[in-house]
């Protein structure tokens, strides 16, 4: 991809009606709940308004849109235009999705939550990943976790994943916060439904996350290929699911998954199949990169302080 062009970004703003629920270690703390990206305040500045900042300052993003409530956004001076959406964080990302294609109806998309606060030296890293190696189906980092979790500060206690580099050594890894997919090539009606029952289960242990998925998940597999039925094409999920989803979980949980085979079950489980006939030579990127500020989302008042945000009411 030709560095000059820009990609439009949308950075993912719903509110947390409820707080969320920490694994052990990090039951002491408190959960913020509400519209983050304009409740926390940084300088007196709606956390938004940074992060549409700094993202424009890597000169790769835009235009930029938020998804999110209007009313919560319409105050925030942000050079960015509103989706208004307030529902699930699958439901959230449909909406940013078709948003964009109003206006942009081919190309990669970025994606990021509203709660982080990447510092530019982070993001050229990773990008310069990225472009090394673009066009991808789906680009979505894994940020390597320190050695020393004080490193981390007050997100220490986030939950953290064991893969194997194609060498054999394991990497501990945290999930980052950007993301860059082609949403021409995936089954995106599944990847809504996937993200909603992976978000309600966020900050909670791998093999909890993955029989809460299967169980929710099966019945929204089976229709999907129900549908193909109907229109008279082959229904492929199901058995992809059944080679490469339950597998790679399994192996996830058990600390035996590499980094090539996640690449390659996330490409079969959503990219769609008749993509990946076309386009044999494109891939699924989860490279391991560093990048702490990519991963170190807000997700407690301790972080928020942290950070030296603050809301109205503190």
């Amino acid at each position: 991809m030709n560095r000059d062009q820009t990609i439009p970004m949308v950075i993912l703003g719903g509110a947390d009606r409820k707080a969320a629920t920490l694994p052990p270690a990090g039951e002491s703390l408190r959960p913020l709940t509400g519209c983050k990206g304009v409740d926390l305040r940084i300088d007196d500045r709606p956390l938004i308004e940074h992060l549409v900042e700094r993202y424009l300052s890597a000169d790769v993003f835009g235009p930029i849109y938020v998804a999110g409530p209007r009313m919560a956004y319409s105050q925030a001076e942000v050079d960015a235009l509103v989706i208004d959406t307030d529902g699930a964080f699958g439901k959230n990302i449909r909406a940013g999705i078709e948003g964009v294609r109003e206006r942009h109806p081919e190309g990669p998309v970025a994606f990021s939550t509203c709660d982080i606060l990447p510092t530019r030296q982070d993001l050229d890293s990773v990008l310069e990943d990225y472009f090394s190696h673009a066009p991808s189906d789906l680009w979505f980092p894994m940020i390597s976790a320190p050695s020393d979790p004080g490193m981390l500060g007050e997100s220490s206690w986030k939950p953290k994943y064991v893969v194997l580099t194609d060498t054999g050594d394991e990497a501990s890894v945290l999930p980052c916060h950007l993301a860059i997919v082609d949403p021409d090539a995936l089954r995106l009606r599944f990847l809504y439904r996937l993200l909603d029952v992976t978000y309600q289960t966020r900050n909670r242990p791998i093999q909890y996350r993955r029989w809460y998925a299967i169980r929710r998940l099966i019945f929204g597999i089976l229709f999907h290929d129900l549908l193909h039925l109907l229109k008279l094409q082959a229904p492929t999920l199901t058995g992809d699911m059944a080679v490469s989803g339950w597998k790679a979980a399994r192996k996830l949980r058990d600390q035996k998954l590499t980094q090539p085979e996640l690449e390659s079950a996330i490409r079969r489980l959503f990219a769609k199949s008749s993509h990946r006939k076309r386009h044999p030579e494109r891939r699924t990127r989860l490279p391991i990169l560093e990048g702490l500020s990519l991963a170190r989302d807000i997700d407690t008042w301790e972080e928020a302080e942290a950070f030296g945000a603050r809301t109205e009411s503190n």
